[in-house]
């Protein structure tokens, strides 16, 4: 039985048993968890999850362009095992999916990649019709997994919009490399340590996602939304440049975004 007791100054009448007992640092703790819930009750519509580790399956099968084209059928799955779906909730046919990825007069170019998904089980077309992205790749809904990244819908589909696929196929390719606490991509994204997190700078970023250095100096500026960037540029002296997403598009952890990593990307195109 607990020795404390909650008394009324004024009266000095013991009212311990209306009252509740809690020190700050359950106070503090309280506080935190209601601010996550509540942050994630904001966003839970506007984000789909990715698996960090099996995303290397899907584009070692997909050109970078396909993975551009994935990454925004992505932003159509529903919460029933990933059916792609139109903004109605209906089923999305063929004819759907070309015309959200503007591919309608690319026709081959679409098939090649609805082709492509299917044969990897990327995508699959289900009996009734219908086609769903597998789940071991991309998902919406709950989930506690340290190896998952949150892409947000609306700005995905803006960046698809003011990019050419390629881009965000270069993008798609980058996720497995996002650092939890500073989104920066990094050789090792599971780090918790800050001293140690090993960035990647130009060349060794490149390699990893499969393209040459140059391409990444001429495309990255160019990947933008709403006149916001998509990844920061960072340099530090004399040191390489370092990269780091914007939490608006691409993001980690439960909670809000730390204010100097928001404040990094408020900048006008």
């Amino acid at each position: 039985m607990s020795t404390l007791r909650v008394i009324n100054i004024e009266t000095g009448e013991d009212v311990t048993a209306e009252n509740s007992i809690i020190n700050r640092k359950q106070a503090e703790s309280y506080a935190r968890k209601q601010e996550i819930e509540k942050w994630q009750r904001g966003r839970q519509h506007d984000f789909t999850a990715s698996n960090m580790q099996n995303l290397n399956e899907v584009y070692t099968v997909l050109t970078t362009a396909q993975c551009g084209y994935l990454m925004l059928l992505q932003c159509y799955v529903s919460y029933d095992g990933g059916t792609l779906i139109n903004s109605d909730k209906s089923p999305m046919s063929t004819a759907d999916m070309m015309s959200v990825l503007q591919l309608k007069r690319k026709r081959s170019t679409f098939y090649d990649f609805i082709k492509a998904c299917i044969e990897h089980g990327v995508i699959n077309e289900n009996t009734d019709g219908t086609y769903a992205v597998n789940e071991r790749y991309h998902f919406r809904g709950a989930f506690n997994n340290q190896y998952v990244v949150k892409s947000y819908t609306t700005k995905i589909k803006h960046v698809y919009r003011e990019v050419k696929a390629t881009d965000i196929g270069l993008i798609y390719r980058m996720l497995p490399y996002v650092h939890q606490e500073t989104n920066a991509l990094c050789e090792n994204p599971f780090e918790k340590d800050p001293t140690k997190i090993r960035w990647f700078n130009r060349k060794e970023l490149a390699q990893v996602i499969g393209v040459d250095p140059d391409t990444l100096r001429r495309r990255l500026p160019k990947m933008t939304f709403d006149g916001k960037y998509v990844i920061a540029r960072i340099k530090v002296g004399g040191a390489p440049e370092r990269y780091t997403f914007n939490p608006s598009v691409f993001y980690r952890k439960d909670t809000e975004p730390d204010n100097t990593l928001v404040a990094m990307f408020n900048v006008a195109k």
